[in-house]
């Protein structure tokens, strides 16, 4: 009697033994199994996030590039309007001018000047309001860049005695604050000029929208879209 109650206990604890180690194992590979899944997804995710930051990367170079390629064409567009409405005002000046003509008034070439420069202003005016409308501020900003490196590269085509004048201060009226590798490569150039050392002296004025106006000591470089638009439509109106 008693050996078969140990029996039946030794039975009974091996049972629960082998019942332990098996939901032990169970739970243990269980746990393994979800660690791995774990780190397989993790794996997967940092390669996803590896792939959208470099998808990131390019998107943002491809969208400064539209901006620029966009500043380009808008400008171009709004230099054609200028230029049509230029036409249009210039038809309607000669309308008046040929009146005048045929009544022998001695003001013709005058009233002709004159007509042919208000339609110049108003040309270069509606062309400046249609690049403020149209132009979101990144593009004025790419626009801001170009015009920027445009007047560095025209300062070092000019000759050093052009720089004549003595001073240590550049004053520099822009439409956007200048990045300070602009700054440096302006410095730079106007140093080789001038054969001095000079300083910045920057003020920002959002009105010329872009480009930027230079005073040297009096003398003045006017670098803005402004002044370009003029520049444009003049040598139009001579050819």
């Amino acid at each position: 009697m008693l050996i078969n109650l140990l029996l039946i206990q030794a039975i009974t604890f091996i049972g629960i033994f082998f019942l332990l180690r098996y939901l032990f194992s169970r739970h243990l590979n269980t746990a393994l199994e979800r660690l791995n899944n774990l780190h397989e997804e993790n794996l997967v995710k940092e390669q996803q996030l590896t792939e959208e930051l470099k998808k990131a990367k390019e998107e943002g170079e491809a969208e400064v590039n539209r901006g620029k390629e966009e500043a380009r064409v808008i400008i171009e567009e709004a230099r054609k309007e200028a230029i049509k409405l230029r036409q249009v005002l210039e038809e309607q000046a000669k309308v008046r001018v040929d009146k005048i003509v045929a009544d022998g008034n001695i003001e013709v070439e005058r009233l002709k000047e004159k007509s042919l420069k208000d339609a110049q202003a108003k040309s270069v005016e509606m062309a400046m309001e249609v690049v403020e409308l149209v132009l979101s501020q990144q593009n004025k900003e790419n626009l801001q860049h170009q015009l920027i490196d445009e007047v560095i590269e025209e300062i070092g085509k000019l000759p050093k005695e052009q720089f004549t004048t003595f001073t240590e201060t550049v004053k520099v009226k822009s439409s956007h604050p200048l990045l300070e590798s602009e700054k440096q490569s302006l410095i730079k150039v106007l140093n080789d000029k001038t054969n001095t050392s000079l300083n910045i002296q920057e003020e920002v004025d959002s009105g010329l929208i872009g480009g930027l106006i230079l005073d040297i000591g009096g003398l003045v470089i006017d670098g803005t879209l402004k002044n370009k638009l003029h520049r444009s439509v003049s040598f139009l109106k001579k050819k």
